[in-house]
């Protein structure tokens, strides 16, 4: 049955390459024999007829149609005359779509499948549907976006995205539909920035006492790596699904001042705590962070000076949160000048307190 498989897919892709070249992913699947979940018995047992039916799809609305299997209940029925029913290995998504922060997979009649990307008209309405993500034909655990398609960091589109970042800027890059609020992460990740976190491309700051042991200054990162589910449960897909977190975080990330209890666990997860608080990359880590009780300052969040995707002005995600960050009143500035490593200047108002500037580090 596997050889069938693999040869069937095989076939398949011959015929589609007189339509379009083979893609990176294509020929991954070809090379490594890997058959897409959905072709596999194990986890299909019913084949096409699982989603495929004479009038359509068997679900109903889309994301119905993926709850058949990927469901708290993952079953399906494999023999319509004896109502046959049997449990499917698939993973559960379904949960994870009823939490506060998620892709609004159930908003229905907005998605349009001859849409162009990016999206130019601010009036096209905006969708998150399983299959702007998924392709149900192409798609593997270990690539579950293979198929679907992208916009590359050039901006242009790609009919087949190479990448878990491509797909994200399709909604969350240059689209000029975007809330006025999102900004566009593309430009965000931009390897010409002065930051960023190394998801596009490696990251451009060598020293990092803070990486835990197992990231170095060459690793890379993929946006799932801080945006997915909160629970880590062994019968649910992992994915960027919904979360209890706000922004749609695997863990809590504060960045309102007002919150009594203010959290940084996603920082955390790969910023050491203990270097962190020890100000062994920024002398002022610590007070800047849980705040000087003595002088009656507050603590502020990691936003308030980082933007967590990249800066488009400064070294070290420097990105300073106008919410709460103002000019300084003396020089009427608001900038951050790097001096070289772990040292620096600042120019701003916040909690009050003008830095006119002040220095850290060997500016000092």
């Amino acid at each position: 049955m596997r050889k069938f498989n693999i040869l069937f897919l095989i076939i398949s892709m011959l015929i589609i390459k007189n339509l379009f070249a083979l893609t990176r992913e294509e020929k991954i699947i070809l090379v490594s024999s890997r058959v897409p979940t959905h072709y596999q018995t194990k986890y299909n047992p019913n084949g096409c007829k699982t989603c495929h039916a004479s009038t359509g799809y068997v679900g109903g609305d889309e994301e119905k149609q993926c709850y058949l299997c990927h469901s708290k209940n993952n079953r399906i029925i494999i023999n319509q005359k004896k109502l046959k029913i049997r449990t499917t290995e698939a993973k559960s998504v379904e949960e994870d779509f009823s939490k506060p922060y998620r892709h609004p997979v159930e908003k229905q009649g907005v998605l349009n499948l001859l849409e162009k990307y990016p999206i130019i008209d601010p009036k096209t309405p905006r969708h998150a549907e399983c299959i702007d993500c998924h392709h149900p034909h192409y798609s593997i655990p270990e690539m579950p976006f293979l198929g679907a398609s992208g916009i590359g960091i050039d901006g242009k589109y790609k009919q087949f995205a190479e990448e878990e970042y491509e797909v994200c800027f399709k909604c969350h890059g240059p689209a000029n539909n975007k809330p006025p609020y999102q900004k566009d992460k593309l430009k965000e990740f931009d390897p010409k920035n002065p930051s960023f976190h190394p998801v596009v491309e490696v990251g451009k700051n060598n020293y990092l006492p803070s990486l835990e042991k197992n990231l170095n200054y060459e690793s890379k990162i993929k946006c799932s790596d801080c945006h997915g589910s909160d629970e880590r449960n062994p019968n649910r897909a992992s994915g960027v699904h919904g979360s209890e977190n706000d922004f749609l975080l695997l863990l809590p990330y504060t960045k309102k001042e007002e919150v009594m209890i203010p959290k940084y666990d996603l920082c955390y997860k790969c910023h050491r705590k203990e270097s962190i608080l020890g100000n062994q990359s920024f002398k002022y880590h610590r007070e800047h962070i849980e705040g000087v009780k003595a002088r009656n300052w507050k603590g502020t969040s990691c936003s308030t000076c980082h933007n967590s995707h990249g800066s488009i002005k400064y070294k070290f995600l420097i990105d300073f949160n106008p919410d709460y960050v103002q000019r300084d009143s003396v020089t009427n500035k608001l900038e951050f000048t790097s001096d070289g490593v772990f040292s620096g200047s600042c120019y701003l108002k916040c909690h009050n307190v003008d830095h006119s500037p002040k220095r850290y580090g060997s500016s000092k």
